[in-house]
């Protein structure tokens, strides 16, 4: 079994048309909590409607760059 250090980190992904949650909801977590990665995707609602393939890309990208920090600090 791989010997990580698993550390908190946080992603938010906020739609700039999101009709339910404000946009600047998404920007007032990201002054208060630490470790936290903002991305807004220009023109997506609150369900990502047409903004799908984005939505995967950063949450993938933003998986493997903690795997890939964790496996760094475990060395």
């Amino acid at each position: 079994m791989p010997n990580y250090i698993i550390y908190d980190r946080v992603l938010t992904i906020h739609g700039s048309s999101d009709e339910i949650i404000p946009v600047q909801d998404a920007n007032e977590f990201a002054k208060i909590i630490p470790n936290h990665k903002l991305h807004i995707i220009e023109g997506a609602d609150h369900a990502y409607n047409n903004h799908q393939d984005e939505l995967s890309s950063v949450f993938m990208s933003f998986i493997k760059e903690t795997i890939d920090h964790s496996k760094s600090t475990a060395s």
